[in-house]
């Protein structure tokens, strides 16, 4: 009878903690699981149908939404029993390839566990926080426990090459209409909040030349010899904008402007002078720069290349997909807030709100809607690299802070 009365009297946090506690051995499978559904940047049809099922199975409205063929995205509704706050959970399961396989300790999709971690492609980018999402919603369902607020869970693809055909894609159909916060759910520091991230220019550069046989060499322009001093140029402008730095306001954190030249890219044949040559720019900005400043300084030193040297030509041009928007969210917002209640009842101390030098895909929410997001996860080692990894016991306690992210910020009836 006391036992009764005790579990009766246990609080909805409490309830939460004790249940993913006892049901950790699901929360393990279903993680090693997702890893085992190969979901490469191009083909996410069979991880969005497994997506699909499972939040079928707690009882949300599914829907599979597919820009082009097998780029499929799950989005899952659920109705609060008030409908305020309007909150997108978001996880992106897609991955970068695994790469050469003889650099992992174990099968990229064999989600193995050893040494306390779970081993695998997309343990830590992002399946982690796509496992966490399901387990925590699956958590408050089963116990049920009813939320105010209303959900949109968004399991997304092609966020590794930008988001045309998967978050940016359901933003520019209206998804996100009338939502108050995003809430990211990605791998990370159990002490940081990220609340902004670089905007990211992708720059396609076209050296032209003429192409002609070797033996006759005096009668071309050789693309490649002609991007060599494109390239010196370039690294020059790159040095100078490498040490460029943003501070975060509200924050501790320091933003780091970025600019790569990722590709160079020219042949005709073994016997041929090259006619083109193609270059590749990576152009990370902070809140201090713009996209438009980002192009005008590519242009500048094309353009003075060309007053220099008349057979000298270069098309610059924006990679048509792969590209994010700048996002910036407030340090103090509610979203901000509930999160470090939440993870300082797990944990025991508050993350703090930071600022990363890298690009995503809720720029695409930030750059539309002008209203809060946060991203928050624990664990995770490894993304894009062999021998990527989570740790076990981080699954659960990043499945503990969801839950209990979702108890705070939607409110409990």
């Amino acid at each position: 009878m006391n036992r009764i009365l005790q579990v009766k009297s246990l609080s909805y946090d409490q309830k939460i903690l004790s249940y993913l506690d006892s049901h950790r051995s699901e929360i393990i499978s279903f993680m090693q699981k997702l890893i085992q559904t190969e979901s490469v940047t191009g083909d996410e049809s069979r991880i969005a149908a497994l997506m699909a099922e499972e939040c079928g199975k707690d009882g949300l409205e599914v829907e599979l939404v597919e820009p082009a063929r097998n780029r499929m995205n799950a989005v899952a509704k659920y109705k609060g029993t008030v409908g305020q706050p309007k909150v997108i959970m978001y996880s992106h399961y897609d991955t970068v390839p695994v790469g050469d396989l003889a650099t992992w300790k174990y099968s990229p999709f064999s989600a193995t566990i050893a040494d306390g971690m779970m081993w695998g492609r997309g343990a830590s980018d992002n399946k982690l926080a796509t496992c966490g999402l399901t387990m925590a919603f699956r958590a408050v369902k089963s116990l049920g426990i009813q939320l105010k607020g209303d959900m949109l869970f968004t399991h997304v693809a092609d966020e590794e090459k930008g988001g045309k055909f998967g978050f940016k894609y359901l933003m520019d159909k209206g998804y996100g209409e009338g939502f108050d916060y995003l809430f990211y759910a990605h791998s990370g520091s159990a002490d940081s909040i990220g609340i902004a991230a670089n905007g990211c220019m992708r720059y396609e550069i076209k050296v032209k030349g003429k192409s002609v046989h070797t033996s006759r060499l005096e009668g071309g322009i050789n693309a490649v010899a002609k991007s060599a001093e494109l390239i010196l140029r370039l690294q020059k402008l790159a040095n100078e904008v490498n040490l460029r730095q943003y501070h975060l306001p509200g924050t501790d954190t320091v933003m780091k402007s970025r600019f790569s030249i990722n590709k160079c890219v020219g042949f005709v044949a073994h016997n041929n002078v090259p006619d083109r040559c193609d270059l590749l720019v990576d152009r990370r900005f902070t809140p201090a720069e713009t996209a438009k400043q980002t192009e005008e300084e590519i242009k500048e030193v094309i353009d003075q290349l060309k007053k220099e040297d008349r057979e000298f030509d270069a098309e610059l041009s924006l990679h048509p997909t792969d590209w994010d928007e700048l996002s910036v969210s407030p340090p103090d917002s509610e979203i901000v807030r509930s999160i470090q209640r939440a993870v300082e009842k797990l944990v025991g101390k508050k993350p703090k709100p930071i600022g990363g030098s890298h690009s995503s895909d809720h720029g695409w929410w930030s750059s539309k809607y002008h209203k809060p997001f946060a991203s928050y996860g624990i664990g995770g080692s490894g993304g894009h690299m062999a021998n990527e990894h989570v740790g076990v016991e981080d699954v659960v306690r990043t499945t503990k802070a969801y839950a209990l992210l979702m108890l705070d910020l939607l409110g409990a009836v």
